[in-house]
């Protein structure tokens, strides 16, 4: 096997020192222009790949950041990644990419694996599991080794860092009241998330809509532990309520929600209409078309780069700057499949 091309390599070829080669492939303003052409030629026609491991040992920085996800089977998760990729592309950083699964022991393997110094910071949402548990030991190690973390949308109040959510409550709560607005009585709440803390803020808003309209007590709530279970209990809860309007939590579950309904004899938005979270190509297509609460994932994915990278570049500094929760704002995207 032939060995790595190194910056002795260039060097001897070009006859110049391999500092002179280092500087020139970090753009030093000490070496001359013509050299640097020179030195990239060669090193691009030797297809010489820079040894990131050496380079962070002598500057104590990888370059490097560690992203943990629940899952990317949702638009909202896929979405946000590809922000943070734009966001690190631009500001040469690499991105590592870990899924817990919705599993809290996933979740404490990623941590370990990233906490061995092979990124700068961590962004991270919590698993389902993680935060229906409410066990946050391993996330701790976060501040015992001073290497900074951003959660986003699924967070903890217990864990001091970074934080980028969405107002949750007060979309769901404005969802609701819009519904009644427009001629809804019986609306109903359904979430496959419910041991969440975007599950959590989001029934807590439509049940404030709820006292705000002095229904308090006729809440429709259908918490849905599992997709195996979606069709029985939604059925099950459509012939015995009158039910005609529901906020589903999520993207999946409010796709699943239009076909059932409809399955079952009910038009749409005629007689229930449907609003879920989380915009993308799909949604557009269903049919009906499907309103849906956008997160601005785009927004939220570039908000926690930008948070880590101002945090890793501030770790030196003599006062560290407090740690902020930024709210961002949710648009409603009117479609067919609501009053």
């Amino acid at each position: 096997m032939r060995n790595q091309v190194t910056l002795k390599d260039i060097a001897a070829i070009l006859g110049v020192s391999a500092s002179t080669v280092s500087k020139s492939l970090n753009d030093s303003h000490e070496i001359s222009q013509e050299t640097k052409n020179n030195v990239l030629r060669v090193a691009r026609s030797l297809n010489y790949v820079p040894n990131d491991i050496a380079r962070s040992l002598k500057s104590s920085a990888t370059k490097r950041i560690g992203v943990i996800l629940p899952t990317i089977e949702s638009d909202f998760f896929a979405k946000i990644i590809r922000a943070i990729e734009d966001e690190a592309t631009k500001r040469n950083y690499k991105i590592l990419i870990s899924l817990s699964n919705d599993t809290i022991e996933k979740e404490k393997e990623a941590v370990s694996i990233l906490l061995n110094g092979s990124v700068d910071g961590i962004i991270i949402s919590l698993s389902q599991e993680t935060q229906d548990s409410q066990e946050y030991s391993h996330l701790k190690n976060f501040s015992e080794r001073r290497l900074p973390v951003v959660m986003f949308d699924r967070v903890c109040h217990e864990i001091e860092c970074d934080k980028i959510t969405i107002d949750d409550f007060e979309a769901t709560r404005e969802a609701t009241l819009h519904l009644y607005e427009k001629g809804c009585k019986n609306i109903c709440f359904l979430s496959t998330i419910s041991q969440t803390s975007v599950g959590q803020l989001r029934k807590e808003g439509y049940i404030r809509a709820l006292e705000e309209l002095n229904k308090e007590s006729e809440n429709l709530i259908i918490e849905i532990p599992n997709y195996d279970q979606f069709n029985p209990i939604l059925k099950k809860y459509l012939k015995e309520h009158n039910i005609d309007a529901i906020i589903t939590s999520d993207q999946l579950s409010a796709i699943c929600t239009l076909k059932i309904v409809q399955e079952n004899g009910f038009n749409i938005p005629n007689d229930i209409s449907v609003i879920g979270f989380t915009d993308g190509t799909i949604p557009k297509y269903t049919i009906p078309s499907l309103s849906i609460i956008n997160q601005n994932e785009g927004q939220m994915g570039k908000q926690a780069f930008d948070t880590l990278i101002s945090r890793i570049e501030n770790m030196n500094a003599e006062v560290p700057k407090e740690f902020t929760h930024e709210i961002l704002k949710t648009d409603f995207i009117k479609r067919q499949s609501s009053l």
